[in-house]
């Protein structure tokens, strides 16, 4: 059909809808993609002590792409990449000039990604890293996953979701004072790619060039401040959620810092759900400890509250003085004081109420039976 047409399938060569063969790089107007580098000091990213020893071998990637709702049809093409090489932050952008440059440039890519030991992203697991997945298989060739993939978003959406209700990254980076001015909003990149397919007019590209450096350096910046916070124990500037950082804490096994970080989280919330899962995870951690007394002083004094949440710590209350401290008659008073409030409770009709009753009254007769047997 194009030959019906007479320069129809120049156009179409020259939008890349009609590709030359895999191994040609280079077509009408120059090579079908491109490579971008350029390079920042180590002082300059991570301080005067410069790069750690576990940066070696990462990889921050961050991709932009012909649309933001993915599928196999959604084609990156502009893929960035940054990694610790010769005393310097390497970033490197491939940018796809031409779409039937899309196999030479994944070669290239591939062959960075395959020297990495670890890759960084944001919202890479849902997002970049499935994209890249379908275009390879698109493009018949082979990606294999990395060792590590560390994907940002997971701990960003525990440390800002509840203080920011959101935890996108341009977000982020106004929560923690990093300045990105003059930027372009994600939604626009698509169409500039598409306006630049259309009618070869690269110049608006250069914000989507300066975006993409921006997104992967913040890749770093970002991970090396979440790694201070949870691996050195520094405290994040406000906002934070605190419960959130304890959580991360936890599951990098540092139990103290991640009780101080619950602790925090108590003394700064209000919303009496959210504290009662606090002091329930806080609970966790003194449990595991055996330090009852600790335990104890949390349901009766640290949680605090009223109505139906006093009757559950008071619940709480009675399992420690019954089951650590083997005093029954104080796990007594403590379910006598809770039957006060459940007697209010249902005076106001609250739905709560009828199950708390049920299981305050049954661990009463239990506790009363045990102590007229001794």
């Amino acid at each position: 059909m194009p030959d019906s047409f007479p320069g129809l399938r120049d156009r179409l060569t020259a939008l890349g809808v009609l590709g030359r063969p895999r191994h040609a790089a280079v077509e009408r107007g120059g090579p079908t993609f491109e490579v971008r580098r350029s390079g920042r000091s180590l002082g300059e990213v991570f301080g005067r002590q410069g790069a750690p020893a576990s940066e070696h071998g990462v990889i921050y990637l961050d991709t932009e792409t012909t649309g933001l709702a993915g599928g196999t049809g959604t084609i990156p093409f502009l893929i960035g990449l940054a990694r610790v090489e010769d005393g310097e932050v390497c970033t490197e952008q491939f940018f796809l000039r031409r779409l039937s440059g899309e196999v030479d440039m994944l070669e290239a890519v591939g062959e960075r990604l395959a020297d990495a030991e670890a890759v960084v992203t944001f919202n890479g697991r849902r997002f970049d890293w499935p994209i890249l997945e379908a275009r390879y298989i698109m493009c018949r060739m082979r990606l294999d996953p990395p060792q590590i993939h560390d994907d940002l978003m997971s701990a960003a959406r525990r440390l800002w979701y509840r203080p920011l209700g959101t935890y996108r990254l341009s977000a982020i980076e106004r929560a923690l004072c990093i300045d990105r001015s003059d930027d372009i909003e994600s939604w626009q990149i698509p169409g500039i790619y598409l306006d630049y397919l259309r009618t070869g007019d690269a110049a608006p590209l250069e914000a989507v060039f300066a975006h993409n450096r921006q997104d992967v350096a913040c890749l770093l910046h970002l991970r090396r401040r979440v790694k201070r916070w949870i691996e050195a124990g520094e405290d994040p500037p406000a906002p934070v959620d605190w419960e959130g950082l304890g959580v991360l804490r936890l599951q990098a096994a540092d139990g103290a810092r991640a009780e101080d970080s619950f602790r925090k989280a108590l003394t700064v919330e209000d919303d009496p759900a959210v504290r009662w899962r606090i002091a329930t995870r806080l609970a966790r951690l003194l449990r595991h400890a055996s330090r009852w007394e600790d335990l104890l002083a949390l349901w009766e004094r640290d949680l605090g509250g009223r109505g139906v949440w006093r009757v559950r710590a008071l619940i709480e209350v009675a399992k420690v003085y019954q089951r650590r401290f083997r005093l029954p008659a104080r796990a007594v008073a403590a379910l006598e004081d809770a039957v006060g409030i459940i007697d209010w409770l249902i005076l106001r009709d609250d739905s709560a109420a009828p199950a708390l009753e049920l299981e305050v009254s049954g661990r009463l007769s239990r506790l009363r039976a045990q102590l007229s047997r001794t």
